[in-house]
């Protein structure tokens, strides 16, 4: 029989994944909008780092759900994990390297999607093993 122990970790490790994916892409995002801002420095989050910290230490996450059947993202493990200014190449303008943001923001959004997308596996297992177990 499955450790459900374990089983619910990897939804909390998926969580959490998702929760600092999210953060990740507005502080991404929020570089890319300010590409015309004079003297204006990219911010990022070290994203392995931060995930690391959260899975060890089960941090919560201060975001608020819009949705009550959205995942509680206040249980995603992004509280307290910071944006730093990056230290980048002066273009004559600011500090922003649009490929560099295009790229950073391709490669989360990979990471979100593949979080997802096996959340909502391991939920269509979980379906099928509850409506299988009631034959």
């Amino acid at each position: 029989m499955p450790d459900k122990l374990s089983f619910s970790k990897t939804f909390q490790a998926l969580e959490r994944t998702i929760g600092l994916s999210q953060k990740r892409h507005a502080v991404v995002a929020s570089n890319i909008s300010n590409i015309d801002t004079p003297g204006y420095r990219a911010k990022d989050i070290d994203f392995k780092a931060a995930l690391n910290r959260v899975l060890e230490s089960g941090q919560e996450l201060d975001l608020a759900r819009t949705n009550p059947g959205h995942i509680d993202l206040e249980r995603s493990g992004a509280a307290g994990v910071k944006a730093v200014e990056e230290k980048g190449e002066w273009n004559g303008y600011n500090w922003i390297n649009i490929d560099r943001e295009m790229t950073k923001l391709t490669q989360n959004n990979l990471i979100y999607k593949t979080s997802v997308e096996t959340l909502l596996r391991k939920m269509a297992i979980l379906r099928e093993v509850i409506r299988e177990g009631g034959r």
